[in-house]
């Protein structure tokens, strides 16, 4: 008899007949459908949060850098020279993390839809 899975583990309470049971108030087959809007992971949140942080930063960096066509002077050369050689890299990761979270977004999205 094949039945469709609900809950974490897939199991389904039957009758006596074998006729399917409604899922009882607080349990995990319920857990989706709780009023007051989808739950935020706070994870993926910081995930995306590290991504524009990355993003913005990388930028901003290779803009200052572009506009500071000159020597590099201040008290701390080493650390300008740095941010602005690594600026390529935090754009790569930030986008690597935003196409990844997309990626995770819609899988989550197929596995509540199917």
């Amino acid at each position: 008899m094949e039945q469709p899975a609900t809950g974490v583990a897939g199991f389904r309470e039957v009758d006596e007949h074998g006729k399917p049971q409604a899922p009882e108030a607080g349990t995990p087959a319920d857990a989706g459908n709780r009023p007051g809007g989808p739950r935020i992971n706070p994870y993926i949140a910081v995930l995306w949060a590290v991504s524009a942080a990355l993003l913005a930063g990388g930028a901003w960096w290779i803009s200052a850098g572009i506009s500071n066509s000159g020597p590099i002077t201040g008290t701390a050369p080493a650390l300008t020279y740095l941010a602005i050689s690594m600026a390529p890299q935090a754009i790569a990761a930030g986008l690597a993390i935003a196409v990844g979270l997309l990626f995770w977004h819609a899988h989550q999205w197929r596995r509540r839809h199917d």
